[in-house]
C-alpha cells in the first residue's frame, strides 16, 4: 500500500472490500503455485506479482455489479426526514438498510 493509501480512513465497506482483495491475491497466489498444476505450476519471486495483477485486473469486474445493486437498494431506502417513515419498508426511519448502508 502506498503512503497515501495508508492515511485514508475506509468506510467499513471499503475496508472489507479491500481485506476480500487481500484474501483473492493469497487466494491467486496459491493456485498459481498449486502442485496440481503439474508442468504449468509456477514458483518464484513473480508469482506474487502476478497474483495482485490478476486479482487487481479482475476487480472491477467483481466490485461494479456489487456496488450497483448496493447503489439500487440505497436509491430505494433514502434516509427520510426526521419523524417520517421509510418509503420502502414503512418503518421509522432511517430504517434497518439505511443503518447498515451508513455502517
Amino acid at each position: 500500500m502506498t503512503a497515501w493509501r495508508e492515511r485514508l480512513r475506509l468506510t467499513p465497506l471499503a475496508a472489507e472490500l479491500e481485506q476480500a482483495h487481500v484474501y483473492g491475491v493469497g487466494a491467486a497466489s496459491a493456485g498459481l503455485q498449486d502442485a496440481a498444476l503439474g508442468a504449468a505450476r509456477l514458483t518464484g519471486t513473480a508469482v506474487p506479482v502476478l497474483a495482485e495483477a490478476a486479482v487487481t485486473s479482475a476487480t472491477p469486474f467483481l466490485r461494479a455489479p456489487l456496488l450497483s445493486r448496493l447503489g439500487r437498494v440505497r436509491s430505494l431506502h433514502l434516509p427520510a426526514e426526521a419523524d417520517s417513515e421509510c418509503p420502502q419498508c414503512r418503518v421509522p426511519a432511517p430504517c434497518p438498510t439505511v443503518k447498515e448502508l451508513d455502517a
